[in-house]
């Protein structure tokens, strides 16, 4: 979730998960704990506290949230603060200042059952995790997906199920140990796979063998904006932007698409001057007759910066998620919750 300044830039996974959040107040229910996670501190740090997503969800449901000691047996600096939002909601601390939460942890499972007696599962962001809060709390207590969970089921299973061809991926960003197989798997089920962003850098620099329905960039923008070929020696100072040559060869590829998966950010296109690549994709992408799936925070802050959700069939709140369900790769917390 990006934050910047100590304020969330981007919503959209708090936004996406309020209707369930409503859905059970519609059901009656006395008391809402919600547990959730923000960035990978190994330990206690204030700089990663849910304290701004409490602000930023008592926003959004018209609330005053205020920290509250929990007075219960909890030990785990995750349970022993929480955020009252209004009578009947709490936000409890980052599940990750625990280390047992990626440990897939029974006993902290069983510390998170007595928050309630029925557990509404809609994070879909972390079905890929082997974690506690998504699978082994399912083990403890009676579980139910989340309307958020069920928009982006139903809506992966389309995409893969009855993919239209030619099916066109579009994979970058920075997460390079997730990415590479990610991209070797689609180039099995897509017509071609375009790779930008460290992803590509990494690939290129490393002279990894690649598929032919592999697109890599063939030129760059460098570290001071200017347009130079990929060579060991550019991709050594730094390449932080496809350059306009790659533009035209992913749009060539993109122009007949019936069918289109984005994850991953093109350069660094927080910056201005590293943005071009990432913006005219998405703005060509937008604008195709095609099924069109985007997921990935830094993508779809892009996307909603220059307004064109409306071009996309679906925006998915999964990163790392989207992209294992796509290519089949197990997922234990959707197993258990089919079951």
């Amino acid at each position: 979730m990006p934050i910047k300044d100590g304020r969330i830039s981007d919503l959209q996974r708090i936004v996406a998960g309020v209707p369930t959040i409503k859905k059970i107040f519609e059901k009656d229910a006395k008391q809402v704990n919600i547990i959730c996670h923000l960035g990978q501190p190994k330990s206690y740090d204030k700089n990663f506290s849910t304290a701004v997503i409490a602000g930023a969800l008592a926003n959004l449901l018209h609330l005053r949230a205020a920290p509250v000691k929990v007075n219960t047996e909890f030990k785990s600096p995750a349970l022993s603060v929480c955020y009252q939002l209004g009578e009947k909601v709490r936000l409890f601390e980052n599940l990750r200042f625990d280390p047992r939460e990626k440990l897939n942890s029974a006993e902290f499972a069983g510390e998170l059952s007595r928050l309630g007696e029925v557990f509404v599962l809609d994070a879909f962001a972390s079905f890929h995790r082997l974690h506690t809060s998504v699978v082994a709390l399912q083990k403890k207590l009676p579980t139910y997906a989340g309307l958020l969970v069920e928009r982006e089921v139903n809506a992966l299973f389309k995409l893969v199920g009855r993919a239209e061809p030619p099916f066109v991926a579009i994979i970058g960003g920075a997460k390079i140990e997730d990415k590479l197989p990610v991209v070797e798997a689609l180039a099995k089920i897509c017509k071609a796979v375009l790779v930008g962003g460290q992803t590509a850098n990494a690939w290129l620099a490393s002279k990894r063998p690649k598929a032919d329905n592999i697109y890599l960039p063939t030129d760059g923008v460098n570290k001071r904006g200017q347009i130079v070929a990929l060579d060991e020696k550019s991709l050594r100072e730094g390449i932080y932007d496809v350059g306009p040559q790659t533009v035209l060869l992913f749009k060539s590829i993109l122009a007949s698409a019936k069918t289109v998966f984005w994850n991953g950010n093109l350069g660094q296109s927080e910056l201005p001057r590293f943005s071009y690549g990432t913006r005219e994709i998405a703005r060509y992408v937008a604008r195709l007759k095609a099924e069109k799936v985007v997921s990935g925070g830094n993508t779809i802050a892009v996307i909603d910066e220059l307004a064109l959700g409306d071009g996309f069939n679906f925006v998915s709140t999964g990163g790392g998620a989207t992209s294992d369900f796509i290519i089949g790769k197990k997922m234990p917390a959707l197993e258990l919750l089919l079951k």
